[in-house]
């Protein structure tokens, strides 16, 4: 296996794997500060360098390839250095907890959702621009996987509850959370909606 690949798998795959896993799990997170928003953060540094490390390719010359992985590099220079130059291409990221919305008012956790706060190009799922910018840069190096990554959403029960837990496990102190309702459409893509009913919220919490 080349050298490229092997560093595209230990720096890029693997991370976003782990982080897709790490954030089907039912848990309430500070939106600013928190495990997965500095995972994600050094995953999108790590997206930017791979071909200039790889192959001495400039991020600036690959930028008009992909709106994706513009994205990438403006949120990798905002966690390295924070206030850009050119305020435009500043962005911060955000965690809420997604929940789905069934047309009898029931609730079922899908997943937490970090999302790229952008100053030009306003909201995106970090997960997919990651995932689509990852694609890119293995697009470019030439590097061959059987990689074939999906964003998990989890599939449980409609309830009438919406359940969080806070852990002490991935954040250092807990201010409060983010919730995200979002319907599915006809075309099979999540809408967000209104709780629209009532719901018993339950939160439970290592603080």
């Amino acid at each position: 296996m080349k050298e490229e690949a092997i560093k595209f798998i230990t720096e890029i795959i693997k991370p976003w794997e782990i982080l897709n896993q790490q954030l089907a799990i039912p848990l309430a997170m500070t939106p600013e500060s928190n495990d997965v928003t500095s995972t994600a953060n050094t995953l999108a540094v790590n997206i930017k360098h791979l071909p200039e490390f790889c192959k001495g390719i400039n991020p600036n010359a690959l930028l008009a390839q992909s709106k994706s992985y513009q994205i990438i590099c403006d949120l990798a220079d905002t966690s390295k250095h924070g206030k850009l130059r050119n305020q435009a291409r500043e962005c911060i990221l955000n965690v809420s907890s997604m929940f789905e919305r069934s047309k009898d008012v029931k609730f079922r956790f899908l997943r937490n959702k970090i999302i790229i706060q952008h100053n030009t190009f306003g909201k995106i799922d970090f997960m997919q621009c990651a995932l689509e910018s990852a694609v890119f840069v293995a697009s470019i190096l030439d590097i061959r996987t059987d990689w074939t990554p999906k964003i998990f959403n989890s599939s449980g029960e409609f309830t009438k509850e919406i359940k969080l837990h806070a852990s002490r496990a991935n954040q250092i102190t807990w201010t409060g959370l983010t919730l995200e309702i979002v319907e599915l459409n006809e075309e099979g893509e999540y809408l967000n909606v209104d709780i629209n009913g009532d719901v018993l919220f339950t939160l439970t919490s290592d603080f």
